[in-house]
């Protein structure tokens, strides 16, 4: 039984193997790296905020480097570098990545060292070790790692990840994954039909004129709010996640009453939702720097989806653009 969970509350986490003869320089090159990729995930690219993820991140590890005491790997366990993030986790992001959703993550663990300091206790560093059918891997970082969210609802966001795209807005028709084939261009295609026909205008509650007359009106209205904004929440008894699709369609509604909604969905354990959420949200005018971009979600996406969507983020406020007759 699928129930509603807080979202994950962590952006990125990132980990490194225990350095080996190298010496700390190289495992600060390391950071350096990891940090880097992080800032073009988190800035977009900004030359100051990836200098600074990128010193903060080689700081880190030499700070774990001086570390005289760090929890032991478990027996058979790879330590590799990894990010954890809210769709899954990146292993090797800075040289060749491979992606793991949370579905392929059997389990996670987080084991710390302690030290005194004033009297106080306090963390030193701590080792993530990932459980999948056929590895275990194992990274470290200094000082704690905010994943308590992720280890208490590991299960949930696997089945909240794994569930199919919905090609309607009550849930009950299979649209796709978007994890075995693209899926953003049958998505707008789906929005597109809801809002050129008249099942779409009773589900959205529309005038007589349709899409045209509540695109001409610059605003939807209060009953076409309450739909999406039904449609954008937790719908666990349905057989596909309509989320998506209503993200798309306030999109391209201008709905911007619904931009709270729509950051809420930006940390989706689903790539998809989490996509479409922050796509639908920047076209609304959210502000990069809540919603993100849609960069950070595209190692979960196919680059097809994420091209699509950048360019429905960037193109003009309309989506119906065929006459009725002509609509699928």
């Amino acid at each position: 039984m699928l129930r509603k969970l807080p979202p994950p509350d962590f952006r990125y986490v990132w980990l490194h193997p225990e350095p080996g003869s190298t010496g700390a320089l190289a495992a600060a090159g390391t950071a350096g790296l990891a940090g880097a990729s992080a800032a073009v995930w988190s800035a977009g690219g900004h030359a100051l905020s990836l200098g600074l993820i990128a010193m903060g991140s080689a700081l880190g590890l030499l700070a774990l480097v001086r570390a005289d005491h760090r929890p032991p790997i478990q027996r058979g366990a790879r330590e590799v570098t990894m990010a954890v993030v809210p769709w899954g986790i990146v292993v090797d992001p800075d040289t060749e990545p491979r992606v793991l959703r949370w579905p392929a993550v059997q389990r996670v663990s987080v084991d710390v060292s302690h030290t005194m300091r004033g009297g106080t206790p306090a963390i030193v560093s701590s080792l993530v070790t990932v459980h999948t059918e056929r590895d275990v891997l194992a990274g470290r970082a200094a000082g704690a790692v905010d994943l308590e969210r992720l280890l208490a609802n590991l299960e949930g966001y696997a089945q909240e990840a794994s569930r199919p795209v919905a090609a309607d807005l009550e849930g009950l028709t299979v649209l796709g994954d978007g994890v075995t084939e693209p899926i953003a261009a049958a998505l707008l295609q789906a929005a597109d039909g809801i809002c050129a026909t008249s099942r779409g205008d009773a589900q959205l509650a529309l005038p007589g004129g349709g899409y045209r007359t509540a695109a001409a009106a610059r605003a939807a209205a209060p009953e076409t709010i309450a739909a999406l904004r039904s449609a954008l929440s937790w719908s666990h008894d349905c057989p596909a996640d309509p989320r998506p699709l209503a993200a798309v369609v306030a999109g391209a509604f201008g709905a911007a009453e619904l931009v709270p909604e729509l950051l809420r969905l930006a940390s989706s354990p689903h790539p998809v939702v989490a996509a479409f959420g922050k796509a639908a949200a920047l076209r609304l005018g959210a502000p990069p720097n809540r919603a993100g971009s849609l960069d950070e979600v595209a190692a979960f996406l196919f680059e097809e989806d994420v091209e699509i969507g950048k360019r429905w983020i960037a193109s003009a406020p309309t989506l119906c653009l065929r006459p009725r007759a002509q609509a699928c």
